[in-house]
């Protein structure tokens, strides 16, 4: 066989005989020769060839015969010990189908390219960033197990493991294989605290979703600019970007069929697109807060990525195996009738007097009701969980009345404690309250406000948690109030400088205890609402949205209501509740127009396309568009505070119109919920859902579906009375106008008026 590069030999071999050609032609220009095993410690089989050339040094061979090969490097092979410190470039390798792993000479660090089954590029990534040039870098290899293993000067070591083949049900019920979708395995493993562990990828191979709760969310999330912080649940605190928002999950999925989820045990900090860099990096660290409680044990970072045909397939196919589907439902009268809370009519200066013409304002006016929720300041200081006399004289006598005319009532409950309540002092003597680093004195956390201090509930104590239950247990029985509004509970209200009861494997453990004990205080009629949401989507209870603004815009906007359920509904979390219908801010009374279009879309109904076929197992389909129908009408669940009678009687006649519209589709929604306890599936759905390869789709982030087979597109700009839709492939009718579009190839958008 010649090796001059100038005239290479054609071959049609088979797989051993390529490794023996290749053997013979290494061995004569390498001391000592290389063995066999050491030669396919370079190699991991592909899939099969459709007509390449596999390059050696020195060798090019036909793969026309279409067995599985192997990709050789084109760089000099290393000596026996398998040090990479004599390549001259850099050095790949395939692992599995999808990705190919490069080591580059300059740097030491690996970078991954990820493809898709037509080959093209979905993403890269660039491993073990924060890696000094110096480090020398060893490699082994296994054909058994389909694995890459490096180590850098005996400390830090990396595996990436092609995952086998896994069964699953995708959302439509239908079964799925590993063909569909291919997943990795990336470990980093390190004995040092200080060795940093770093991988980044890249966000301009597709549009993004995922990951977390935000207050200018978009949709897609590539706008996003966050800068490296860790990934816990926090809060927006007047407005300003304090993390990564209160419901989170570290799972992302791309356009293009690739997706990531990170292990929820790793110490992550997170940057997103920081100034624009359109990077994703996941940073592992054991000595920066909040993961600094264990200094001693070094960090690790462990993800899995994966590739699939398409956004939804890798979307379901990570949320099956790494989220949980929700055990029941919530409350149905939830989903049917409007919850109504004292917070933006009323803010501080609730009183019983108050709650009482506010109850019957609401049954003056028609409108129906699930539940009247009495907030903030009910309380004599927080934490002490009774009425304050003051304000309500009789809170027996008052709820009574409000039973009397069919409602039930929930209070506003939180994890704080002022420091001079009587609970404080109770919580302090027993133990149950997050203490500070040293002592029995409890850690101080600072809420809301710089200047509001308090203590915190330790939920990681049993006997602390079974304390606040009796609690709730004694409104219940002493008053009749029926649930709760659980607030708060984020990872970023400990402390620096916290103990708790029982160690946290992660920070964001403390939402989860939270939630828990936010179901045990109404396990059975579940009317409760929390605000926080991590790997918490097994719960059966609403999840709300943080407070929205009075405004048309991005800030927590009304801009931001329909990316924000989408996100819920990718990370897991179904049943989302809005917030409350125009926001919370004393300007909405001047802006009625605001308060319709929170509260306004139309309907559609026709049969949904795919691929040009119709869908044998779905029935006719209802999508609704723009015809002032509210922003939250076909949303889970509905919140008001602002009456809409402090408006004139038009205002007053719509919004009735349309509680009622959002009644006449709860039977759908409840559906749909019952839908997400077996399949997963979110309530609200982006278009991509029925239209997975449809570009056109990736960006519309003011129409959603509910369901598959309704879609919804309110109207969103202030001053407009019409908008465009987009439709895609399908039959469409509009459902209140009776116009049918017919059958649409996804091309083109009707306007609506």
């Amino acid at each position: 066989m010649s090796s001059h590069p100038s005239s290479p030999s054609v071959f049609e071999l088979s797989l051993t005989e390529l490794q023996q050609h290749y053997l013979q032609d290494i061995n004569r220009s390498h001391s000592p020769p290389i063995d066999t095993p050491a030669l396919r410690r370079q190699t991991v089989y592909t899939g099969k060839s459709d007509g390449g050339v596999v390059r050696a040094p020195g060798v090019r061979v036909d793969t026309r015969m279409g067995q599985r090969l192997s990709l050789l490097v084109d760089s000099v092979i290393g000596n026996g010990d398998n040090s990479m410190e004599d390549w001259g470039g850099s050095r790949s390798w395939n692992v599995g189908q999808h990705v190919t792993v490069t080591i580059k000479r300059t740097s030491n660090s690996p970078e991954v390219t990820v493809t898709n089954d037509k080959g093209k590029i979905t993403n890269i990534g660039s491993l073990g960033v924060d890696i000094h040039p110096a480090s020398k870098v060893h490699e082994s290899q296994s054909l058994t197990d389909n694995s890459l293993h490096y180590m850098w000067n005996s400390s830090l070591e990396l595996r990436v493991t092609a995952m086998p083949a896994e069964s699953w049900e995708a959302a439509d019920g239908r079964a799925a294989t590993g063909s569909d979708v291919a997943c990795y395995d990336v470990l980093w493993t390190t004995n040092s605290c200080q060795t940093p562990l770093r991988d980044c990828y890249s966000l301009r191979h597709g549009h993004w979703y995922g990951g977390f709760e935000y207050d200018q969310q978009s949709w897609p999330m590539n706008d996003i600019q966050q800068p490296l912080q860790p990934y816990v649940t926090s809060y927006f605190s007047s407005g300003v970007v304090n993390g990564y928002g209160s419901v989170i999950e570290r799972l992302f999925v791309s356009s293009n069929g690739f997706g990531l989820f990170v292990y929820p045990e790793v110490p992550l900090f997170l940057s997103f697109n920081e100034k624009g860099s359109q990077t994703m990096c996941f940073v592992a660290k054991c000595h920066d807060f909040p993961y600094s409680r264990n200094p001693d044990n070094p960090p690790f970072l462990r993800y899995e990525i994966c590739q699939g045909p398409d956004i939804k397939l890798t979307h379901q196919h990570l949320a099956s195996k790494h989220l949980a589907k929700p055990s029941d439902i919530p409350n149905l009268q939830l989903f049917r009738a409007p919850i109504w809370s004292t917070w933006a009519m009323f803010k501080k200066n609730v009183d019983q007097t108050k709650v009482l013409d506010y109850a019957r304002a609401i049954r003056q006016n028609g409108f129906p009701y699930s539940q009247l929720e009495i907030d903030d300041n009910w309380t004599p200081r927080y934490g002490d969980l009774d009425f304050n006399r003051t304000r309500f004289p009789d809170p027996k006598g008052m709820i009574t009345q409000l039973s009397d005319l069919g409602m039930k009532v929930t209070v506003w409950v939180h994890p704080f404690f002022d420091l001079d309540s009587k609970a404080a002092a109770e919580g302090h003597r027993k133990g149950y309250l997050v203490k500070g680093k040293s002592g029995d004195a409890p850690a101080v956390s600072h809420w809301r406000h710089p200047w509001e201090s308090a203590y915190l509930l330790d939920v990681t104590n049993p006997d602390a948690v079974t304390w606040y239950l009796e609690a709730t247990r004694f409104l219940q029985q002493a008053y009749n109030v029926t649930s709760f509004k659980f607030d708060y509970g984020e990872a970023t209200w400990l402390t620096e400088q916290h103990r708790t009861k029982n160690l946290l494997d992660y920070p964001d453990q403390y939402a989860r205890y939270y939630v828990d004990m936010a179901l045990r205080a109404d396990p059975v009629l579940r009317a409760q609402e929390v605000r926080v949401g991590f790997r918490t989507q097994d719960l059966p209870v609403m999840t709300r949205m943080l407070d929205r603004r009075s405004s048309w815009g991005r800030k927590l906007g009304l801009r931001t209501l329909i990316p924000t359920a989408l996100t819920f509904g990718v990370i897991g979390y179904p049943f989302v509740q809005a917030d409350m219908i125009g926001g919370n801010d004393k300007s909405l009374k001047d802006n009625p127009e605001l308060f319709i279009r929170w509260l306004q879309k139309s309907a559609f109904r026709g049969s949904v396309l795919h691929d040009g076929a119709r869908s044998p197992t779905r029935s006719e389909s209802e999508i609704l568009s723009c015809f002032m129908s509210q922003a939250n009408t076909f949303l889970p669940f509905l919140q008001f505070s602002t009456g809409p009678w402090i408006y004139d009687p038009h205002v007053l006649r719509i919004c009735r119109k349309f509680v009622y519209l959002h009644m006449n589709y709860s039977d759908v929604i409840i559906s749909l919920a019952r839908e997400s306890t077996r399949t997963g599936a979110p309530i609200v759905r982006p278009l991509w859902w029925i239209a997975p390869t449809d570009h056109v789709t990736w960006t519309i982030d003011t129409q959603f579906l509910l369901g598959d087979n309704l879609l919804v597109a309110p109207v969103l700009e202030e001053g407009a009375r019409s908008r465009d839709i987009y439709l895609p492939t399908g039959s469409w009718a509009d459902r209140m106008r009776g116009v049918t579009t017919g059958d649409r190839d996804g091309s083109g958008t009707p306007s609506c008026s």
